[in-house]
């Protein structure tokens, strides 16, 4: 059991109401069903009664919430008390990133920054992005670096955000002679093949996206595993159980294993953001953020540089 099941327990259980729960902690409400239930099962009694309109705490449920306030309550104490004591004699800016982020601006912002400030210290953590996001409302971390699939979604409510870049979603299909199925050539072929996903409770936001690519295609996706790492999905594929789609990043980690295809008509793209709480009370985060546009700013005129250069090489070939 962790603390962020307590959490989601005291939640359910002030709401009585499973959709205000999951909007309350920014989370899927099928997500939140599924965590609630496996807290049940790890601790062999139900702690709710559902019905038609919500739920009710059982005599179990009511037990348990005093203590778990009480444990919340007391985990936040220390962790504020441990705070100010690490952050009493240095400045400190706590960042979440995943390491795809490196390429694409936050490393030069990071070098930059750590020259013009060297008394700041920089505490890096490279977490999953709902991690990261948990951590920033909880205000464990200054700033999170991580996809940001819609603009309404609860999971970035009452954040800010600076646009990064934007990633294209490509084809994952097994390397050649591990399977005999076809070669997709445009997203209508996926709906045709076993697609190896990421477990749709755990990856919500992405299955959302997803689906409504699909149905804007009018097609539908034959789902037929479904995995809680990506990792997992990258060696059912390459066994040949299967082809999935992925943000290209995650393609480029395994292309001496798997093959990476373009989906041409798959045109939407991945925006990731920079999250932050607007009025941090971390003064390094305003100056860390210049830099970090300051750093976009060349690298786009660099990108652009580069395209012209490429463009005018082509002409002088034709």
């Amino acid at each position: 059991m962790e603390l962020r099941h307590l959490r989601y327990f005291v939640t359910v259980a002030e709401e009585l109401h499973f959709t205000r729960a999951a909007k309350k902690l920014r989370i899927a409400q099928q997500a939140l069903s599924a965590q609630i239930r496996n807290l049940e099962v790890e601790l062999g009694f139900d702690l709710f009664v559902r019905g038609p309109k919500g739920v009710l705490l059982t005599a179990a449920g009511h037990e348990l919430l005093n203590g778990a306030r009480e444990t919340l309550a007391t985990a936040t104490a220390s962790v504020e008390a441990a705070r100010q004591v690490a952050e009493r004699d240095t400045k400190v800016l706590r960042l979440g990133f995943c390491s795809y982020a490196m390429k694409l601006g936050l490393g030069d912002a990071i070098n930059a920054f750590r020259n013009a400030w060297p008394d700041v210290q920089l505490a890096l953590h490279d977490l999953p992005g709902a991690d990261q996001l948990e951590r920033l409302h909880r205000r464990e971390l200054d700033l999170a670096v991580c996809t940001q699939l819609f603009p309404d979604s609860p999971f970035f409510s009452g954040l800010d955000t600076l646009t990064l870049a934007t990633e294209e979603l490509v084809g994952i299909i097994p390397p050649v002679g591990a399977s005999e199925l076809p070669v997709p050539k445009c997203l209508q072929d996926y709906a045709d093949l076993p697609f190896i996903g990421l477990d749709k409770n755990d990856f919500s936001e992405f299955w959302r996206f997803l689906d409504q690519i699909c149905e804007k295609h009018h097609l539908r996706l034959r789902l037929t595993l479904q995995v809680k790492e990506k990792h997992s999905v990258l060696m059912l594929v390459a066994a040949g159980m299967g082809v999935s789609i992925a943000p290209r990043h995650i393609a480029e980690t395994v292309q001496e294993t798997l093959r990476i295809v373009p989906i041409p008509d798959l045109t939407e793209e991945l925006p990731i953001v920079a999250a932050f709480r607007p009025n941090s009370e971390n003064s390094m985060l305003a100056r860390f953020l210049e830099v970090l546009r300051h750093c976009l700013e060349v690298r786009t005129s660099n990108l652009a540089a580069k395209k012209l250069e490429l463009g005018s090489l082509r002409l002088g070939k034709v």
